[in-house]
């Protein structure tokens, strides 16, 4: 690191992912000063970080009182998954009409690998393994923008998608999806692998409420007694 720029890239870099791989856990307070101590740099990288990772929505500044991880807000998460499966189902008709035998084979590895790391119970490196899946369909087809886009604004979906692979049953569901979905894409059914795409990005609804009640702290609570008042008036 030879700059400024280059200091306060990396500061936020590694800010951000140890905020997207739950290592720093929504609600976490932070300061300048440890952080600076942390990296062993000055104050003002790690402000500019903190103004970048704001404007992320990753962090929330209370001037003259805190900076805290921001809490995981369902909204925003509904929004992502919504911007992925509408990206994921464009694509992946672009990628059954292009593929070859060498990427089903590089898929075939990767759940292989993937059904390892469950085994292993090694879940931080196959909730990446789960990702690269996924990216490498639009890797395939070129459209490496599109997976950058989702990388980019998955600030909320992307982290309780790091909280559900700590659950060795959602993983092996995850795991048996994605086989699934590799099917459908050797069988060249393009209607029927958008819906198992969709099926699979859904699937997270299902698993919220346990999500929710096993970390409550880490989400924003309004939202959360907002979505309790509403089931109580579906029970009704």
């Amino acid at each position: 690191m030879t700059n400024d720029s280059s200091v306060q890239s990396a500061v936020y870099n590694a800010l951000r992912s140890s905020i997207m791989t739950m290592q720093l856990k929504p609600g976490t307070i932070m300061s300048t000063q440890e952080i600076a101590l942390k990296l062993n740099v000055s104050r003002t990288p790690v402000r500019e970080a903190f103004i970048r990772l704001q404007r992320d929505g990753l962090i929330q500044i209370f001037p003259q009182k805190e900076t805290i991880v921001s809490r995981i807000n369902l909204k925003k998460v509904e929004q992502e998954r919504f911007l992925r499966e509408s990206l994921e189902c464009s694509n992946v008709k672009l990628f059954i009409e292009n593929c070859t035998k060498k990427d089903i084979v590089e898929l075939e590895l990767n759940i292989e690998k993937q059904k390892k790391l469950l085994n292993e119970q090694d879940f931080k490196s196959l909730i990446d393994l789960d990702n690269d899946f996924h990216k490498y369909l639009f890797k395939m087809t070129g459209q490496d923008l599109c997976w950058e886009t989702i990388e980019n604004t998955s600030n909320h979906y992307a982290r309780i998608r790091r909280i559900t692979s700590l659950d060795k049953n959602i993983m092996e569901k995850t795991i048996s999806q994605h086989e699934n979905i590799l099917n459908k894409i050797k069988d060249k059914d393009v209607p029927a692998t958008k819906k198992l795409i969709k099926d699979h990005l859904h699937c997270l609804e299902d698993q919220l409420p346990k999500i929710i009640n096993e970390n409550i702290d880490y989400f924003e609570q309004e939202q959360i007694v907002s979505q309790k008042n509403f089931e109580a008036l579906l029970v009704e």
